[in-house]
């Protein structure tokens, strides 16, 4: 079955606007707390990201080395870890574990989580209508 969302308005750091983007309601489930939030689906990001202090509150495991890793703005220290991450809508209901960035330097307050391309992405057929700004997601059954 396929749920559909529509985009979520998106407050974006100075100096861009806010802006209708596609982003979805999910939860980020660790060993030690879960938080609803809206997730931004970027296809163009490889990996998930969320601030160190989320990841902290979740329990995920923060043991790994710092590294560094580039976006579009510009390169940060983050480390790899995995958490859980559930999205629902009626009587569609997915659980499944992704890997994910906990960025250790200053994320403001208004940027948004970023769901990327790995370990997401490939456990769904994802269709973005940008003209009716609606996402479509069917889970791939492949997968």
């Amino acid at each position: 079955m396929t749920i559909t969302f529509n985009y979520k308005t998106i407050e974006r750091p100075d100096p861009f606007p806010s802006e209708s983007a596609p982003a979805i309601p999910i939860t980020l489930i660790g060993s030690k707390d879960k938080i609803d939030i809206i997730g931004l689906l970027d296809s163009g990001a490889d990996y998930s990201v969320i601030p160190k202090d989320m990841a902290e509150i979740l329990g995920l495991d923060l043991s790994s080395k710092s590294e560094e890793i580039g976006g579009i703005g510009g390169n940060v220290k983050a480390i790899k870890t995995k958490m859980k991450i559930n999205i629902s809508k009626g009587r569609e209901n997915y659980t499944f574990l992704i890997g994910v960035y906990a960025v250790e330097d200053d994320m403001k307050d208004d940027f948004p989580i970023l769901i990327g391309r790995e370990d997401f992405f490939d456990k769904f057929k994802i269709t973005f209508i940008e003209s009716k700004k609606k996402i479509y997601i069917k889970r791939d059954l492949g997968n």
